[in-house]
């Protein structure tokens, strides 16, 4: 799916060249056709529930993909759980803009990804394995429960509690991003010396959980979906642009990758949020 939507862009490409259209313009929502949201939609969706799902149960041909050499436990575990981030991202999609839910039912199954993972890496013993304390993933599982649990109970401090542990967990992936050390001393990590590819996999592990709690957040504070949509994709364009700049263990492939990543979701924020955003992407790009 994903080499379909690299071929696809490669065609559009191809028809700016040949054809002198200016498909860039319309998927960054300045040309006088403007992509319809509903495909918009529909392409995010099944492109965040893909990627996120190989990410989070095929990491090694996930890690392959981008051209990660190293193929150490820290980058998995890592991997993982930027894989489980986008396929949130996915869950939610699918609930606001294919079934129709509300926010708060969206909220408790979309929970259940990272309930999912937590599970995963438990029963795996990764934690064990990094000779790392558990308890930092058995409280976020609980967390995540809690979610899932409060969302379909109609609690109420419902909306309290998915107040916190977004506002929390956004403040956690920014000190990932920025601070790395820090989150790597208050979870236990020995220190250590990181190397590119696990830089990178750390970096993406911040700004993909960063973008779900920012989609989150936009939904708590009542702004319509598709604009909290457009939100979500500023961060993701802000992370594949950081990356390309700075990363220098990514392999062709995955050059590539991030370099249609910054477009599919550039369109997204420009076309959800308002044209000028659309302009700044197109200075981006």
């Amino acid at each position: 799916m994903i080499m379909l939507y690299l071929l696809i862009f490669i065609f559009l490409a191809g028809i700016d060249v040949v054809a002198g259209s200016n498909v860039l313009a319309t998927l960054l929502g300045l040309g006088d056709t403007k992509v319809d949201p509903e495909i918009l939609t529909n392409a995010m969706t099944v492109a965040a529930i893909v990627q996120g799902s190989l990410l989070m149960f095929a990491p090694r041909l996930s890690l392959k993909m981008y051209g990660t050499k190293d193929d150490s436990l820290y980058v998995r575990f890592h991997a993982e759980g930027t894989g489980a981030a986008v396929l949130t991202i996915g869950v939610e999609c699918l609930c606001l803009f294919i079934m129709k839910l509300d926010t708060t039912k969206t909220f408790g199954l979309s929970s259940l990804v990272w309930s999912t993972e937590h599970v995963l890496a438990l029963a795996k013993r990764y934690w064990w394995k990094m000779g790392v304390s558990p308890m930092g993933h058995i409280c976020w599982l609980i967390v995540s429960l809690l979610d899932t649990y409060a969302c379909f109970a109609s609690a109420p401090y419902t909306q309290q509690l998915l107040w916190g542990v977004h506002s929390l967990f956004a403040l956690h992936n920014v000190l990932v991003i920025v601070k790395p050390k820090v989150i790597s001393k208050m979870y236990g990590y020995k220190e250590m010396k990181l190397n590119g590819d696990q830089k990178d996999w750390l970096r993406s592990f911040g700004y993909e959980n960063l973008a779900m709690c920012v989609f989150g957040l936009s939904l708590l504070a009542g702004v319509e979906a598709h604009k909290s949509l457009g939100f979500m994709s500023v961060v993701v364009v802000a992370h594949m642009a950081h990356t390309l700049s700075t990363s220098c263990s990514l392999g062709a492939v995955g050059s590539f990758l991030m370099f249609f990543w910054i477009i599919f979701h550039a369109s997204s924020a420009a076309n959800f949020i308002s044209t000028e955003v659309g302009y700044a992407m197109a200075s981006i790009i």
